[in-house]
């Protein structure tokens, strides 16, 4: 293509480029492979909250998407556990505890969204995540919960909330916005850096949520 639209010295130095180099190519494999080992030896070795949230990409494909967080001494740390086609959920969590060797008991948080196959109390990932640890806290969402109480009883206040959501929303389906929407706050030395909701570990410890 660069030899047709541009010439073919352009073409050919292009093709030095080594895009198909196989030590390359491993190098990019491993880097997930190892951040995700990393993250997942942390969980391992601590009490963690997870927050699942249902998101569609560009193509109106729906993701699960799962954040933890944990306290690392006095600072708490969040990451992203991972970004999954929108599948049986309790599987896709339940595979991944199993892969990485994490306990359940250990999960003391899980936060969801408004969507009913989330966070419904019979047959659906509720119940079964509480199959697994019976004492986890279940939060839901705060701002899903004042949208649907301000959806009849004041209209003005919804449509304020309906505008939050779709921000909200807009820069946590897009690592690209929710970098920029960071480095933003950072520059006007906001306290906060994303959006959260907060919930508590067994010893009082806070285990903030997205």
């Amino acid at each position: 293509m660069v030899n047709v639209m541009i010439c073919e010295s352009g073409g050919r130095l292009l093709s030095k480029v080594p895009l198909f180099n196989s030590t390359i190519s491993r190098r990019i494999q491993y880097m997930p492979e190892d951040l995700n080992d990393q993250l997942t030896e942390e969980m391992k070795r601590k009490e963690f909250g997870l927050q699942q949230h249902e998101a569609t990409d560009s193509n109106k494909d729906a993701h699960l998407i799962c954040y933890t967080r944990f306290m690392d001494g006095d600072k708490i740390v969040e990451d992203l556990l991972f970004c999954k086609e929108y599948e049986d959920l309790f599987e896709i969590l339940d595979t991944l505890m199993c892969e990485n060797n994490l306990d359940w008991t250990k999960c003391v948080g899980v936060c969801t969204d408004d969507g009913c196959s989330i966070f419904g109390c019979y047959g659906v990932l509720q119940a079964l995540v509480r199959s697994k640890v019976l004492n986890a806290l279940w939060i839901h969402c705060i701002i899903y919960r004042e949208a649907l109480a301000s959806k009849h009883s004041s209209p003005p206040l919804n449509l304020v909330l309906e505008s939050v959501l779709k921000v909200v929303n807009f820069i946590r389906t897009r690592s690209q916005k929710a970098r920029f929407f960071k480095n933003n706050c950072e520059d006007m030395r906001s306290e906060h850096t994303s959006f959260c909701c907060t919930t508590v570990a067994r010893n009082g410890s806070p285990m903030g949520m997205y």
